[in-house]
């Protein structure tokens, strides 16, 4: 066979064969959920990152100054990626976090919620994994931003 005929034809099946079953293996592990390295499911790097995990929360205040964790999953989809950037609240200026604020209040009134005000948490939270799924205790939380103060 001549060397633009080969070229034509692809890899010869034993490496077809290798990758088939490589993907085939990747698909099941995922799937599955196997903690078998290099076919492993996806939580290897959460289960990696250590005990503890440190993230940012918005709460909405109610005018009787009750706080109520704000559920993205209730607000538009837009929302949904609020969490990402409260993440980005300490690198970002005073402008852009209140505009994010602004936001999550004008969502949470547009749901029919009252909003006096948004309150953003660092919450330090124990991460113990029990049967396969990751349950949190918190240790501690720290009130690091109010925003979107009495606007309607």
């Amino acid at each position: 066979m001549s060397e633009a005929a080969e070229l034509e034809a692809g890899p010869r099946w034993p490496v077809k064969a290798v990758v088939i079953l490589a993907l085939v293996m990747l698909f099941v592990a995922g799937v599955a959920t196997v903690e078998a390295w290099p076919f492993t499911g996806w939580r290897l790097y959460s289960n990696t990152k250590g005990p503890t995990a440190g993230s940012y929360f918005a709460y909405r205040v109610s005018p009787d100054g009750t706080e109520h964790k704000i559920d993205y999953e209730e607000l538009p989809y837009a929302y949904r990626r609020a969490p990402y950037i409260l993440n980005k609240f300490p690198s970002s200026d005073d402008p852009t976090r209140e505009a994010v604020c602004e936001a999550l209040a004008h969502g949470e009134r547009e749901a029919g919620r009252s909003v006096a005000e948004i309150h953003v948490y660092w919450e330090l939270r124990r991460v113990v994994p029990v049967d396969g799924e990751r349950h949190t205790k918190l240790l501690e939380r720290e009130l690091r931003y109010s925003c979107a103060q009495n606007q309607r």
